[in-house]
Protein backbone atom coordinates (compact mmCIF):
# COMPACT_ATOMS: atom_id res chain seq x y z
CA UNK A 1 0.00 0.00 0.00
CA UNK A 2 2.77 2.41 0.85
CA UNK A 3 4.44 1.79 -2.49
CA UNK A 4 1.17 2.54 -4.26
CA UNK A 5 0.83 5.88 -2.49
CA UNK A 6 4.35 6.85 -3.54
CA UNK A 7 3.58 5.90 -7.10
CA UNK A 8 0.58 8.20 -7.13
CA UNK A 9 2.23 11.16 -5.46
CA UNK A 10 5.64 11.36 -7.05
CA UNK A 11 4.89 11.13 -10.79
CA UNK A 12 1.98 13.57 -10.53
CA UNK A 13 4.20 16.03 -8.71
CA UNK A 14 7.07 15.66 -11.17
CA UNK A 15 4.77 15.84 -14.18
CA UNK A 16 3.31 19.13 -12.99
CA UNK A 17 6.75 20.67 -12.56
CA UNK A 18 7.26 21.19 -16.27
CA UNK A 19 3.90 22.39 -17.47
CA UNK A 20 1.80 23.55 -14.51
CA UNK A 21 -1.39 22.26 -16.11
CA UNK A 22 -4.24 21.50 -13.72
CA UNK A 23 -6.25 18.29 -14.15
CA UNK A 24 -9.47 20.06 -15.09
CA UNK A 25 -8.00 22.03 -17.97
CA UNK A 26 -6.08 21.69 -21.21
CA UNK A 27 -5.44 18.12 -22.19
CA UNK A 28 -8.53 16.67 -20.56
CA UNK A 29 -10.99 17.82 -23.18
CA UNK A 30 -8.73 18.08 -26.22
CA UNK A 31 -5.83 15.69 -25.76
CA UNK A 32 -6.69 13.25 -28.54
CA UNK A 33 -7.36 16.07 -30.97
CA UNK A 34 -4.15 17.88 -30.03
CA UNK A 35 -2.04 14.75 -30.42
CA UNK A 36 -3.59 14.14 -33.83
CA UNK A 37 -2.94 17.75 -34.89
CA UNK A 38 0.68 17.63 -33.71
CA UNK A 39 1.27 14.45 -35.66
CA UNK A 40 -0.27 15.99 -38.77
CA UNK A 41 1.92 19.08 -38.47
CA UNK A 42 5.05 16.97 -38.04
CA UNK A 43 4.10 14.86 -41.04
CA UNK A 44 4.03 18.08 -43.07
CA UNK A 45 7.17 19.54 -41.53
CA UNK A 46 9.33 17.31 -39.33
CA UNK A 47 11.62 20.24 -38.39
CA UNK A 48 8.96 21.88 -36.17
CA UNK A 49 10.71 21.54 -32.81
CA UNK A 50 7.99 23.49 -31.03
CA UNK A 51 5.35 21.06 -32.27
CA UNK A 52 7.44 18.05 -31.29
CA UNK A 53 7.89 19.43 -27.78
CA UNK A 54 4.16 19.99 -27.54
CA UNK A 55 3.49 16.44 -28.70
CA UNK A 56 5.94 15.09 -26.10
CA UNK A 57 4.17 17.12 -23.44
CA UNK A 58 0.83 15.58 -24.40
CA UNK A 59 2.37 12.12 -24.22
CA UNK A 60 3.61 12.86 -20.70
CA UNK A 61 0.14 13.93 -19.64
CA UNK A 62 -1.39 10.64 -20.75
CA UNK A 63 1.50 8.66 -19.20
CA UNK A 64 2.70 7.50 -22.63
CA UNK A 65 6.28 7.68 -21.42
CA UNK A 66 7.95 5.68 -24.20
CA UNK A 67 6.43 7.93 -26.87
CA UNK A 68 7.32 11.06 -24.89
CA UNK A 69 10.91 9.90 -24.47
CA UNK A 70 11.19 9.21 -28.21
CA UNK A 71 10.05 12.73 -29.08
CA UNK A 72 12.38 14.33 -26.55
CA UNK A 73 15.33 12.31 -27.85
CA UNK A 74 14.49 13.48 -31.35
CA UNK A 75 14.56 17.11 -30.21
CA UNK A 76 17.86 16.62 -28.37
CA UNK A 77 19.31 15.10 -31.50
CA UNK A 78 18.03 18.01 -33.57
CA UNK A 79 19.22 20.68 -31.15
CA UNK A 80 17.92 24.17 -31.73
CA UNK A 81 18.27 24.21 -35.48
CA UNK A 82 14.65 23.09 -36.10
CA UNK A 83 12.07 25.63 -37.27
CA UNK A 84 10.08 27.18 -34.41
CA UNK A 85 7.18 29.58 -34.99
CA UNK A 86 5.74 29.56 -31.44
CA UNK A 87 7.58 31.38 -28.62
CA UNK A 88 8.52 29.48 -25.49
CA UNK A 89 6.04 29.49 -22.63
CA UNK A 90 6.81 32.52 -20.42
CA UNK A 91 6.88 30.18 -17.40
CA UNK A 92 10.08 28.71 -18.78
CA UNK A 93 11.78 32.09 -19.04
CA UNK A 94 14.78 31.96 -21.38
CA UNK A 95 15.44 28.27 -20.99
CA UNK A 96 16.63 26.74 -24.25
CA UNK A 97 14.89 24.02 -26.20
CA UNK A 98 17.70 21.61 -25.36
CA UNK A 99 17.17 22.14 -21.62
CA UNK A 100 13.42 21.68 -21.95
CA UNK A 101 13.89 18.49 -23.96
CA UNK A 102 16.42 17.10 -21.48
CA UNK A 103 14.11 17.87 -18.60
CA UNK A 104 11.18 16.26 -20.41
CA UNK A 105 13.29 13.20 -21.15
CA UNK A 106 14.07 12.98 -17.46
CA UNK A 107 10.35 13.06 -16.59
CA UNK A 108 9.60 10.37 -19.17
CA UNK A 109 12.45 8.21 -17.86
CA UNK A 110 11.20 8.62 -14.29
CA UNK A 111 7.73 7.57 -15.44
CA UNK A 112 9.33 4.42 -16.83
CA UNK A 113 11.16 3.97 -13.49
CA UNK A 114 14.51 4.34 -15.25
CA UNK A 115 15.83 6.63 -12.58
CA UNK A 116 19.52 6.57 -13.52
CA UNK A 117 18.58 7.73 -17.02
CA UNK A 118 16.34 10.38 -15.49
CA UNK A 119 19.18 11.65 -13.28
CA UNK A 120 21.48 11.92 -16.29
CA UNK A 121 18.85 13.83 -18.27
CA UNK A 122 18.09 16.23 -15.39
CA UNK A 123 21.80 16.96 -14.94
CA UNK A 124 22.08 17.79 -18.65
CA UNK A 125 19.12 20.16 -18.27
CA UNK A 126 20.68 21.80 -15.19
CA UNK A 127 23.95 22.36 -17.04
CA UNK A 128 21.93 24.65 -19.32
CA UNK A 129 19.33 26.01 -16.88
CA UNK A 130 20.83 25.86 -13.36
CA UNK A 131 18.33 28.27 -11.80
CA UNK A 132 15.14 26.39 -12.53
CA UNK A 133 13.85 25.05 -9.22
CA UNK A 134 11.68 22.30 -10.60
CA UNK A 135 14.52 20.57 -12.40
CA UNK A 136 16.38 20.40 -9.09
CA UNK A 137 13.19 19.06 -7.45
CA UNK A 138 12.75 16.42 -10.15
CA UNK A 139 16.39 15.44 -9.68
CA UNK A 140 15.79 15.15 -5.94
CA UNK A 141 12.79 12.90 -6.62
CA UNK A 142 14.89 10.61 -8.84
CA UNK A 143 17.63 10.39 -6.22
CA UNK A 144 15.04 9.62 -3.53
CA UNK A 145 13.59 6.82 -5.63
CA UNK A 146 17.05 5.23 -5.78
CA UNK A 147 17.56 5.73 -2.01
CA UNK A 148 20.37 8.25 -2.56
CA UNK A 149 19.04 10.52 0.15
CA UNK A 150 22.13 12.69 0.63
CA UNK A 151 22.05 13.71 -3.01
CA UNK A 152 18.27 14.06 -2.90
CA UNK A 153 18.58 16.50 0.00
CA UNK A 154 21.13 18.56 -1.85
CA UNK A 155 18.89 18.81 -4.90
CA UNK A 156 15.71 19.59 -2.94
CA UNK A 157 17.45 22.22 -0.81
CA UNK A 158 18.55 24.05 -3.94
CA UNK A 159 15.00 23.78 -5.28
CA UNK A 160 13.43 25.17 -2.13
CA UNK A 161 15.94 28.03 -2.04
CA UNK A 162 15.04 28.92 -5.63
CA UNK A 163 11.29 28.42 -5.13
CA UNK A 164 10.52 28.88 -1.41
CA UNK A 165 6.72 29.01 -1.85
CA UNK A 166 6.24 25.68 -3.61
CA UNK A 167 4.30 23.34 -1.34
CA UNK A 168 5.23 20.14 -3.18
CA UNK A 169 8.95 20.87 -2.96
CA UNK A 170 8.66 21.40 0.80
CA UNK A 171 6.59 18.22 1.09
CA UNK A 172 9.07 16.03 -0.76
CA UNK A 173 12.02 17.61 1.04
CA UNK A 174 10.24 16.77 4.30
CA UNK A 175 9.81 13.17 3.08
CA UNK A 176 13.56 12.82 2.53
CA UNK A 177 14.32 14.22 5.97
CA UNK A 178 11.89 11.65 7.40
CA UNK A 179 13.77 8.87 5.61
CA UNK A 180 16.95 10.08 7.28
CA UNK A 181 15.30 10.26 10.70
CA UNK A 182 15.62 14.07 10.94
CA UNK A 183 12.16 14.62 12.39
CA UNK A 184 12.41 18.30 13.30
CA UNK A 185 13.42 19.29 9.78
CA UNK A 186 10.84 16.95 8.29
CA UNK A 187 8.14 18.48 10.49
CA UNK A 188 9.16 22.02 9.56
CA UNK A 189 8.87 21.37 5.83
CA UNK A 190 5.60 19.42 6.07
CA UNK A 191 4.06 22.21 8.12
CA UNK A 192 5.24 24.70 5.53
CA UNK A 193 3.73 22.53 2.80
CA UNK A 194 0.27 22.44 4.39
CA UNK A 195 0.45 26.17 5.12
CA UNK A 196 1.04 26.78 1.42
CA UNK A 197 -1.41 24.10 0.23
CA UNK A 198 -3.97 23.20 2.95
CA UNK A 199 -5.56 20.49 0.77
CA UNK A 200 -2.28 18.60 0.19
CA UNK A 201 -3.39 15.26 1.64
CA UNK A 202 -0.01 13.51 1.44
CA UNK A 203 1.63 16.26 3.52
CA UNK A 204 -1.04 15.93 6.23
CA UNK A 205 -0.48 12.18 6.18
CA UNK A 206 3.26 12.60 6.66
CA UNK A 207 2.59 15.01 9.51
CA UNK A 208 0.45 12.30 11.10
CA UNK A 209 3.34 9.84 10.84
CA UNK A 210 5.71 12.35 12.44
CA UNK A 211 3.28 13.13 15.29
CA UNK A 212 2.77 9.39 15.86
CA UNK A 213 6.53 8.86 16.17
CA UNK A 214 6.48 11.42 18.97
CA UNK A 215 3.38 9.78 20.54
CA UNK A 216 1.41 12.99 20.04
CA UNK A 217 -1.74 10.99 19.33
CA UNK A 218 -4.22 13.84 19.27
CA UNK A 219 -2.25 15.73 16.62
CA UNK A 220 -1.63 12.50 14.70
CA UNK A 221 -5.35 11.67 14.66
CA UNK A 222 -6.24 15.17 13.43
CA UNK A 223 -3.59 15.00 10.67
CA UNK A 224 -4.72 11.57 9.46
CA UNK A 225 -8.35 12.68 9.45
CA UNK A 226 -7.47 15.76 7.39
CA UNK A 227 -5.41 13.69 4.97
CA UNK A 228 -8.23 11.25 4.32
CA UNK A 229 -10.80 14.05 4.06
CA UNK A 230 -8.78 15.55 1.20
CA UNK A 231 -8.01 12.25 -0.52
CA UNK A 232 -10.35 9.29 -0.01
CA UNK A 233 -7.93 7.11 -1.97
CA UNK A 234 -5.19 7.58 0.63
CA UNK A 235 -6.02 4.42 2.56
CA UNK A 236 -2.78 4.50 4.53
CA UNK A 237 -4.22 7.48 6.40
CA UNK A 238 -7.22 5.38 7.50
CA UNK A 239 -5.01 2.49 8.62
CA UNK A 240 -2.69 4.69 10.66
CA UNK A 241 -5.68 6.61 12.03
CA UNK A 242 -6.97 3.32 13.46
CA UNK A 243 -3.53 2.62 14.98
CA UNK A 244 -3.37 6.10 16.49
CA UNK A 245 -6.79 5.65 18.11
CA UNK A 246 -5.64 2.30 19.53
CA UNK A 247 -2.45 3.78 20.93
CA UNK A 248 -4.43 6.63 22.48
CA UNK A 249 -6.68 4.11 24.24
CA UNK A 250 -9.84 4.58 22.14
CA UNK A 251 -10.49 0.97 21.11
CA UNK A 252 -14.00 1.63 19.79
CA UNK A 253 -12.79 4.33 17.40
CA UNK A 254 -9.84 2.12 16.39
CA UNK A 255 -12.16 -0.74 15.45
CA UNK A 256 -14.46 1.59 13.55
CA UNK A 257 -11.61 3.07 11.48
CA UNK A 258 -10.01 -0.32 10.87
CA UNK A 259 -13.33 -1.68 9.57
CA UNK A 260 -13.62 1.39 7.37
CA UNK A 261 -10.09 0.82 6.10
CA UNK A 262 -10.79 -2.83 5.26
CA UNK A 263 -14.00 -1.91 3.45
CA UNK A 264 -12.31 0.78 1.37
CA UNK A 265 -9.30 -1.44 0.71
CA UNK A 266 -11.53 -4.12 -0.78
CA UNK A 267 -13.07 -1.50 -3.06
CA UNK A 268 -9.77 0.03 -4.16
CA UNK A 269 -7.65 -3.13 -4.37
CA UNK A 270 -8.68 -3.74 -8.01
CA UNK A 271 -7.65 -0.17 -8.79
CA UNK A 272 -4.20 -0.74 -7.31
CA UNK A 273 -3.85 -3.90 -9.38
CA UNK A 274 -4.73 -2.01 -12.55
CA UNK A 275 -2.22 0.70 -11.66
CA UNK A 276 0.44 -1.98 -11.33
CA UNK A 277 -0.54 -3.46 -14.70
CA UNK A 278 -0.33 0.00 -16.25
CA UNK A 279 3.23 0.37 -15.02
CA UNK A 280 4.20 -2.94 -16.56
CA UNK A 281 3.10 -2.17 -20.12
CA UNK A 282 3.81 0.61 -22.61
CA UNK A 283 1.69 -0.73 -25.50
CA UNK A 284 -0.85 1.99 -26.33
CA UNK A 285 -3.79 -0.32 -26.96
CA UNK A 286 -3.27 -2.17 -23.70
CA UNK A 287 -2.71 1.05 -21.73
CA UNK A 288 -5.91 2.48 -23.19
CA UNK A 289 -7.82 -0.60 -22.02
CA UNK A 290 -6.32 -0.46 -18.53
CA UNK A 291 -6.94 3.27 -18.19
CA UNK A 292 -10.56 2.76 -19.25
CA UNK A 293 -10.96 0.17 -16.51
CA UNK A 294 -9.33 2.54 -14.02
CA UNK A 295 -11.81 5.21 -15.06
CA UNK A 296 -14.68 2.76 -14.60
CA UNK A 297 -13.55 1.92 -11.05
CA UNK A 298 -13.14 5.59 -10.18
CA UNK A 299 -16.62 6.22 -11.54
CA UNK A 300 -18.05 3.38 -9.48
CA UNK A 301 -16.36 4.80 -6.36
CA UNK A 302 -17.69 8.34 -7.11
CA UNK A 303 -14.21 9.81 -7.81
CA UNK A 304 -15.58 11.69 -10.79
CA UNK A 305 -12.67 14.03 -11.55
CA UNK A 306 -10.23 11.14 -11.40
CA UNK A 307 -12.52 9.09 -13.60
CA UNK A 308 -12.50 11.83 -16.23
CA UNK A 309 -8.71 12.10 -16.08
CA UNK A 310 -8.27 8.33 -16.52
CA UNK A 311 -10.72 8.14 -19.41
CA UNK A 312 -9.06 11.12 -21.12
CA UNK A 313 -5.68 9.46 -20.86
CA UNK A 314 -7.22 6.34 -22.39
CA UNK A 315 -8.49 8.44 -25.29
CA UNK A 316 -5.02 9.92 -25.68
CA UNK A 317 -3.79 6.38 -26.34
CA UNK A 318 -6.77 5.40 -28.49
CA UNK A 319 -8.89 8.23 -29.89
CA UNK A 320 -11.52 5.76 -31.19
CA UNK A 321 -12.37 4.36 -27.76
CA UNK A 322 -16.13 4.83 -27.52
CA UNK A 323 -16.33 3.26 -24.05
CA UNK A 324 -14.03 5.96 -22.66
CA UNK A 325 -16.21 8.76 -24.07
CA UNK A 326 -19.24 7.03 -22.56
CA UNK A 327 -17.54 6.89 -19.15
CA UNK A 328 -16.52 10.54 -19.35
CA UNK A 329 -20.10 11.47 -20.18
CA UNK A 330 -21.42 9.71 -17.08
CA UNK A 331 -18.75 11.34 -14.88
CA UNK A 332 -19.56 14.80 -16.26
CA UNK A 333 -23.28 14.19 -15.73
CA UNK A 334 -22.65 13.27 -12.09
CA UNK A 335 -20.80 16.59 -11.76
CA UNK A 336 -23.78 18.37 -13.40
CA UNK A 337 -21.61 19.40 -16.36
CA UNK A 338 -24.37 18.63 -18.82
CA UNK A 339 -23.08 20.20 -22.07
CA UNK A 340 -19.78 18.33 -21.68
CA UNK A 341 -21.65 15.14 -20.79
CA UNK A 342 -23.84 15.38 -23.90
CA UNK A 343 -20.83 16.07 -26.13
CA UNK A 344 -19.00 13.03 -24.75
CA UNK A 345 -21.94 10.67 -25.29
CA UNK A 346 -22.54 12.04 -28.80
CA UNK A 347 -18.87 11.43 -29.59
CA UNK A 348 -19.25 7.85 -28.35
CA UNK A 349 -22.21 7.37 -30.71
CA UNK A 350 -20.31 8.98 -33.57
CA UNK A 351 -17.63 6.34 -33.11
CA UNK A 352 -20.07 3.48 -32.44
CA UNK A 353 -23.65 4.32 -33.60
CA UNK A 354 -25.22 1.18 -32.10
CA UNK A 355 -23.58 1.59 -28.68
CA UNK A 356 -26.44 0.91 -26.25
CA UNK A 357 -24.59 2.31 -23.23
CA UNK A 358 -24.02 5.63 -25.01
CA UNK A 359 -27.75 5.93 -25.75
CA UNK A 360 -28.41 5.11 -22.10
CA UNK A 361 -25.79 7.72 -21.18
CA UNK A 362 -27.62 10.36 -23.21
CA UNK A 363 -30.86 9.29 -21.57
CA UNK A 364 -29.21 9.70 -18.17
CA UNK A 365 -28.02 13.23 -18.97
CA UNK A 366 -31.43 14.32 -20.24
CA UNK A 367 -33.15 12.70 -17.26
CA UNK A 368 -30.89 14.52 -14.80
CA UNK A 369 -31.48 17.79 -16.61
CA UNK A 370 -35.23 17.20 -16.52
CA UNK A 371 -35.06 16.78 -12.75
CA UNK A 372 -33.00 19.94 -12.19
CA UNK A 373 -34.12 22.42 -14.83
CA UNK A 374 -36.11 25.47 -13.74
CA UNK A 375 -37.64 26.31 -17.14
CA UNK A 376 -41.17 24.87 -17.13
CA UNK A 377 -40.92 23.64 -20.72
CA UNK A 378 -37.39 22.27 -20.54
CA UNK A 379 -38.04 19.34 -18.16
CA UNK A 380 -40.77 17.94 -20.44
CA UNK A 381 -38.52 18.22 -23.50
CA UNK A 382 -35.62 16.59 -21.69
CA UNK A 383 -37.79 13.80 -20.32
CA UNK A 384 -38.96 13.03 -23.85
CA UNK A 385 -35.37 12.91 -25.09
CA UNK A 386 -34.36 10.73 -22.15
CA UNK A 387 -37.21 8.33 -22.92
CA UNK A 388 -36.22 8.20 -26.59
CA UNK A 389 -32.60 7.28 -25.86
CA UNK A 390 -33.40 4.77 -23.12
CA UNK A 391 -35.81 3.04 -25.48
CA UNK A 392 -33.14 2.98 -28.15
CA UNK A 393 -30.72 1.42 -25.65
CA UNK A 394 -33.25 -1.30 -24.85
CA UNK A 395 -33.93 -1.92 -28.54
CA UNK A 396 -30.19 -2.42 -29.10
CA UNK A 397 -29.67 -4.46 -25.93
CA UNK A 398 -32.93 -6.04 -24.67
CA UNK A 399 -31.24 -7.35 -21.49
CA UNK A 400 -30.32 -3.79 -20.46
CA UNK A 401 -32.38 -3.77 -17.25
CA UNK A 402 -31.09 -0.43 -15.96
CA UNK A 403 -32.44 1.33 -19.06
CA UNK A 404 -35.78 -0.39 -18.61
CA UNK A 405 -35.87 0.84 -15.00
CA UNK A 406 -35.21 4.39 -16.11
CA UNK A 407 -38.01 4.16 -18.69
CA UNK A 408 -40.33 3.02 -15.92
CA UNK A 409 -39.32 5.96 -13.71
CA UNK A 410 -39.93 8.48 -16.50
CA UNK A 411 -43.36 7.01 -17.29
CA UNK A 412 -44.29 6.99 -13.60
CA UNK A 413 -43.29 10.64 -13.29
CA UNK A 414 -45.41 11.42 -16.34
CA UNK A 415 -48.36 9.54 -14.75
CA UNK A 416 -48.43 7.07 -17.65
CA UNK A 417 -49.14 4.26 -15.24
CA UNK A 418 -50.38 1.59 -17.65
CA UNK A 419 -47.28 1.98 -19.84
CA UNK A 420 -45.01 1.99 -16.79
CA UNK A 421 -46.68 -1.22 -15.56
CA UNK A 422 -45.84 -2.89 -18.88
CA UNK A 423 -42.19 -1.87 -18.47
CA UNK A 424 -41.96 -3.33 -14.97
CA UNK A 425 -43.66 -6.52 -16.15
CA UNK A 426 -40.99 -6.81 -18.86
CA UNK A 427 -38.28 -6.41 -16.20
CA UNK A 428 -39.85 -9.19 -14.14
CA UNK A 429 -39.93 -11.42 -17.20
CA UNK A 430 -36.15 -11.01 -17.47
CA UNK A 431 -35.52 -11.00 -13.72
CA UNK A 432 -38.34 -12.63 -11.74
CA UNK A 433 -36.76 -11.91 -8.35
CA UNK A 434 -36.48 -8.13 -8.84
CA UNK A 435 -38.09 -6.79 -5.67
CA UNK A 436 -37.89 -3.15 -6.72
CA UNK A 437 -39.69 -3.91 -9.98
CA UNK A 438 -42.54 -5.46 -7.95
CA UNK A 439 -42.55 -2.38 -5.72
CA UNK A 440 -42.93 -0.03 -8.68
CA UNK A 441 -45.43 -2.31 -10.41
CA UNK A 442 -47.53 -2.17 -7.24
CA UNK A 443 -47.28 1.61 -7.33
CA UNK A 444 -48.51 1.64 -10.96
CA UNK A 445 -51.51 -0.54 -10.05
CA UNK A 446 -52.30 1.58 -6.99
CA UNK A 447 -52.40 4.76 -9.07
CA UNK A 448 -54.79 3.04 -11.46
CA UNK A 449 -57.11 2.01 -8.62
CA UNK A 450 -56.29 -1.69 -8.99
CA UNK A 451 -55.95 -2.27 -5.24
CA UNK A 452 -55.81 -6.07 -5.17
CA UNK A 453 -53.25 -6.24 -7.97
CA UNK A 454 -51.23 -3.54 -6.20
CA UNK A 455 -51.28 -5.43 -2.91
CA UNK A 456 -50.25 -8.66 -4.61
CA UNK A 457 -47.24 -6.95 -6.25
CA UNK A 458 -46.21 -5.11 -3.08
CA UNK A 459 -46.46 -8.22 -0.93
CA UNK A 460 -44.30 -10.07 -3.46
CA UNK A 461 -41.74 -7.26 -3.14
CA UNK A 462 -41.74 -7.69 0.66
CA UNK A 463 -41.31 -11.46 0.39
CA UNK A 464 -38.31 -11.06 -1.93
CA UNK A 465 -36.75 -8.38 0.29
CA UNK A 466 -36.98 -10.56 3.38
CA UNK A 467 -34.85 -13.17 1.64
CA UNK A 468 -32.03 -10.65 1.12
CA UNK A 469 -29.08 -10.34 3.50
CA UNK A 470 -29.79 -6.63 3.92
CA UNK A 471 -33.07 -4.85 3.40
CA UNK A 472 -33.14 -2.36 0.49
CA UNK A 473 -34.03 1.27 1.27
CA UNK A 474 -37.29 1.20 -0.68
CA UNK A 475 -38.80 -1.50 1.57
CA UNK A 476 -40.05 1.05 4.12
CA UNK A 477 -42.00 2.78 1.34
CA UNK A 478 -43.41 -0.59 0.28
CA UNK A 479 -44.77 -1.19 3.77
CA UNK A 480 -46.17 2.32 3.89
CA UNK A 481 -48.00 1.91 0.60
CA UNK A 482 -49.41 -1.44 1.75
CA UNK A 483 -50.66 0.35 4.86
CA UNK A 484 -52.33 3.05 2.76
CA UNK A 485 -54.11 0.52 0.56
CA UNK A 486 -55.30 -1.61 3.48
CA UNK A 487 -56.48 1.49 5.36
CA UNK A 488 -58.50 2.54 2.31
CA UNK A 489 -60.13 -0.91 2.38
CA UNK A 490 -61.01 -0.44 6.05
CA UNK A 491 -58.68 -3.21 7.20
CA UNK A 492 -57.39 -1.23 10.17
CA UNK A 493 -55.42 -3.91 12.01
CA UNK A 494 -53.56 -5.09 8.88
CA UNK A 495 -52.94 -1.46 7.88
CA UNK A 496 -51.53 -0.70 11.34
CA UNK A 497 -49.18 -3.66 11.10
CA UNK A 498 -47.87 -2.45 7.71
CA UNK A 499 -47.48 1.15 8.90
CA UNK A 500 -45.51 0.04 11.95
CA UNK A 501 -43.26 -2.12 9.77
CA UNK A 502 -42.54 0.97 7.68
CA UNK A 503 -41.39 3.04 10.66
CA UNK A 504 -41.55 6.24 8.60
CA UNK A 505 -42.74 9.48 10.23
CA UNK A 506 -45.59 9.68 7.72
CA UNK A 507 -46.60 6.12 8.67
CA UNK A 508 -47.00 7.11 12.34
CA UNK A 509 -48.88 10.21 11.20
CA UNK A 510 -51.20 8.02 9.11
CA UNK A 511 -51.82 5.80 12.15
CA UNK A 512 -52.63 8.84 14.27
CA UNK A 513 -55.13 10.03 11.67
CA UNK A 514 -56.57 6.52 11.25
CA UNK A 515 -57.32 6.08 14.94
CA UNK A 516 -58.19 9.73 15.46
CA UNK A 517 -60.87 9.73 12.76
CA UNK A 518 -62.43 6.54 14.14
CA UNK A 519 -62.70 8.14 17.57
CA UNK A 520 -61.31 5.10 19.33
CA UNK A 521 -57.96 4.61 21.04
CA UNK A 522 -57.41 8.35 21.07
CA UNK A 523 -54.56 8.05 23.55
CA UNK A 524 -52.89 5.62 21.13
CA UNK A 525 -53.54 8.08 18.31
CA UNK A 526 -51.86 10.85 20.31
CA UNK A 527 -48.87 8.60 20.92
CA UNK A 528 -48.51 7.96 17.20
CA UNK A 529 -48.76 11.68 16.43
CA UNK A 530 -46.07 12.42 19.00
CA UNK A 531 -43.86 9.68 17.48
CA UNK A 532 -44.26 11.23 14.02
CA UNK A 533 -43.25 14.62 15.44
CA UNK A 534 -40.25 13.14 17.25
CA UNK A 535 -39.02 11.63 13.96
CA UNK A 536 -39.78 14.73 11.85
CA UNK A 537 -40.09 17.78 14.12
CA UNK A 538 -40.48 20.35 11.32
CA UNK A 539 -43.63 19.05 9.59
CA UNK A 540 -46.56 21.37 10.38
CA UNK A 541 -49.29 18.85 9.46
CA UNK A 542 -48.09 16.46 12.16
CA UNK A 543 -48.61 19.13 14.84
CA UNK A 544 -52.01 19.95 13.38
CA UNK A 545 -53.08 16.30 13.65
CA UNK A 546 -51.84 16.15 17.25
CA UNK A 547 -53.77 19.35 18.03
CA UNK A 548 -57.03 17.95 16.56
CA UNK A 549 -56.79 14.68 18.49
CA UNK A 550 -55.79 16.40 21.75
CA UNK A 551 -58.68 18.80 21.30
CA UNK A 552 -61.08 15.84 20.99
CA UNK A 553 -59.75 14.35 24.23
CA UNK A 554 -60.26 17.66 26.02
CA UNK A 555 -56.54 18.36 26.45
CA UNK A 556 -56.73 22.02 25.39
CA UNK A 557 -53.25 22.85 26.63
CA UNK A 558 -51.57 20.20 24.45
CA UNK A 559 -53.86 21.12 21.54
CA UNK A 560 -52.90 24.80 21.83
CA UNK A 561 -49.17 24.05 22.07
CA UNK A 562 -49.33 21.80 19.02
CA UNK A 563 -51.40 24.13 16.81
CA UNK A 564 -49.20 27.10 17.70
CA UNK A 565 -46.20 25.09 16.47
CA UNK A 566 -48.03 24.29 13.24
CA UNK A 567 -48.77 28.01 12.73
CA UNK A 568 -45.14 28.85 13.52
CA UNK A 569 -43.95 26.42 10.82
CA UNK A 570 -46.55 27.49 8.24
CA UNK A 571 -47.78 30.97 9.21
CA UNK A 572 -49.68 31.43 5.94
CA UNK A 573 -51.81 28.33 6.41
CA UNK A 574 -55.39 29.56 6.97
CA UNK A 575 -56.63 26.23 8.36
CA UNK A 576 -54.01 26.22 11.09
CA UNK A 577 -54.80 29.80 12.09
CA UNK A 578 -58.50 29.00 12.21
CA UNK A 579 -57.77 25.90 14.28
CA UNK A 580 -55.87 28.03 16.78
CA UNK A 581 -58.90 30.34 17.11
CA UNK A 582 -61.22 27.40 17.78
CA UNK A 583 -58.92 25.97 20.43
CA UNK A 584 -58.54 29.36 22.15
CA UNK A 585 -62.34 29.76 22.28
CA UNK A 586 -62.57 26.62 24.39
Amino acid sequence: MKRFCLFVIIPIFVGCLLFRIHPAAGFQSEVAKEIRECRAQLAADATRTDVRLQLAKHYLHIEAYEQAAAEYRHVIGTGESGKSTVPLNPFRGNMSVAAEASYGLGLASAGLEKFDAAIAAYNRALAIAPDWAHIHAALGSAYANTHRYEEALAAYNIAVELQPDDAMIHHHLGNVYSKRGERDKAMRHQLRAVALAPALASAHYQLGRLYAQQKRWREAIAAYQTAYAHDAELLAALYHLAQAYRRSGDEAAAREQLARFEEQQSLLHPLHQLRGALQRTQASTERARILTNIGRLYLKSSFYERAVAAYQKAIGHDAQLATAYNGIGIAFAMQEKYPEALAAQQKALELQPDFAKAHAGLGFVYLMQSQRASNARLPEDNAALALKHYRRAVALEPQFLESRRKIGIILLNQKRYAEAAEVYQSILTLKPDDAEAYQNLGLCYAYQGQTEAALDALEQAVTLCLDLSSQPPFLVETYHLIGELLAAQGNVDAAASAYLASGLPKAYHALAQLYGKRGVKLDTAIGYAQKAIALAPNVASYYNTLALIAFRTGDSRQAETAIRKAVELEPENRNYREGLKQILKR
